[in-house]
């Protein structure tokens, strides 16, 4: 045996969670009602009860209340109204009219959302249930751009048509880039002998006197700018095809819709933090494929921004394709190294990515788990997912270990 101090840090793993954070008070409205996930589901599919009004419009319609006269606006409204005059989306003439058309209409807004969950249903053919447990995640992932974790949103800055190129050839959808990705990663306890999951025992800290023995948790947030990527859907398809793992498309009213809830059914009931089984395939392909991007993504771009790869983390949007890249600590969110990244590197960036076929220890890593600390493993600051699920072979093909062969990499379509 070894003696050491408590406080030591490998006698201590503090446990954290790493989340997106929610601005709960312009969007209380909206999360109060019981069926938000529908209104949320509804907005991302694109569908026409939501097309073309923002989450905060949304949320302002679930507020309003029946007792409301006619021709009367919340202050709410009006301090939208104001914004979005002031950021130079609305002129005068185009904020009257859109006065006049709320005092016509107060409490017709009222009842939007109970025709919502129907309509999701309907459109996308896929059930209820799968629409409330994927609610947070596509509520996170319609927070970028959408106003209300940046002001400075309405300035979109295009990416590079060079990087532009690669990415499409890469099967990207879209790249952008948020000023202030609004980061919160709450640590809630520690453990001593082991850092995972189901194989070590949780202790809460000390609980607090001072707050009637609550058990604390300590909280940080951090606004970073954070490049995200998504990936193409009708791509992403083909390539399970390709690869012998077909999914069944639900019968939605358009390819769109189909294509966004068939990803958003597949990871119904499967667990992320561990090792996907053969069992749910199409779900360890498409986590795989995004979790090793991802990887890539923060591993290069290190290389490229200035900073170190521990500096960098991930945040996963596994049923809307999607993942994000940011600064994970308070002095590289305000240097804009990813800013500049986006605006002068990305093409280089995206083609150092596309060419990461290769590890030191090939061909025993390529022939084992395709995966190791050289080629792409992070830190557990910035991997919420422990490393796990990862494989160059997902994107170059090769031997997967639940899976086997990998006949076509994504890459290599």
């Amino acid at each position: 045996m070894q003696i050491e101090v408590h406080r030591a840090g490998r006698t201590f793993y503090a446990h954290s969670t790493v989340l997106l954070n929610i601005p709960h008070r312009q969007l209380d409205g909206l999360l109060a009602r019981p069926d938000w996930p529908a209104v949320v589901a509804s907005k991302y599919l694109g569908l026409p009860d939501t097309a073309g009004r923002s989450l905060l419009d949304l949320s302002q319609a679930a507020s309003a209340r029946p007792t409301r006269s006619a021709g009367e606006l919340s202050n709410s409204q009006l301090d939208d109204l104001m914004r979005r005059q002031e950021r130079g989306e609305l002129t005068a003439e185009q904020m009257i009219a859109e006065m006049q058309n709320m005092r016509k209409h107060p409490a017709a807004e009222i009842e939007l959302e109970a025709k919502v969950a129907e309509a999701v249903v309907s459109h996308s053919g896929v059930s209820r249930p799968v629409w409330e447990e994927a609610g947070y995640e596509l509520l996170e992932t319609l927070l970028p751009g959408s106003g209300l974790i940046s002001d400075k949103t309405g300035i979109r800055r295009e990416l590079p048509k060079e990087a532009e190129e690669v990415s499409t050839r890469m099967g990207i959808h879209s790249i952008s880039l948020e000023d202030e990705f609004p980061i919160v990663t709450a640590t809630y306890g520690y453990s001593r002998a082991e850092f995972r999951p189901n194989e070590c025992r949780l202790n809460p800290f000390p609980s607090d006197r001072d707050h009637g023995g609550k058990f604390p948790v300590f909280v940080d947030q951090v606004h970073a700018d954070a490049i995200i990527v998504r990936l193409d859907a009708e791509r992403v398809i083909e390539w399970l095809e390709l690869n012998g793992h077909a999914i069944d498309l639900p019968r939605a009213t358009s390819t769109s819709v189909s294509q966004k809830s068939a990803f958003v059914k597949m990871f119904q009931d499967v667990s992320l933090h561990e090792t996907i089984p053969p069992e749910a395939a199409p779900a360890r392909l498409t986590f795989g494929l995004l979790h090793t991007l991802s990887h890539l993504s923060v591993r290069r771009a290190a290389l490229l921004c200035g900073l170190d790869h521990t500096s960098l983390s991930e945040y996963l949007f596994p049923r809307s394709l999607s993942y994000a890249i940011y600064c994970n600590h308070r002095f590289g969110a305000t240097i804009g190294a990813l800013t500049s990244l986006f605006e002068q590197t990305a093409s280089e960036w995206l083609s150092s990515i596309e060419s990461s076929d290769k590890c030191v220890y090939d061909p025993v890593c390529k022939e084992t788990t395709g995966n190791c600390h050289v080629c792409l493993h992070l830190a557990e600051t910035s991997c919420r997912f422990f490393n796990l699920n990862l494989n160059r072979a997902l994107l170059f093909g090769g031997k997967d270990t639940q899976l086997g062969r990998i006949k076509v990499g994504y890459l290599t379509i």
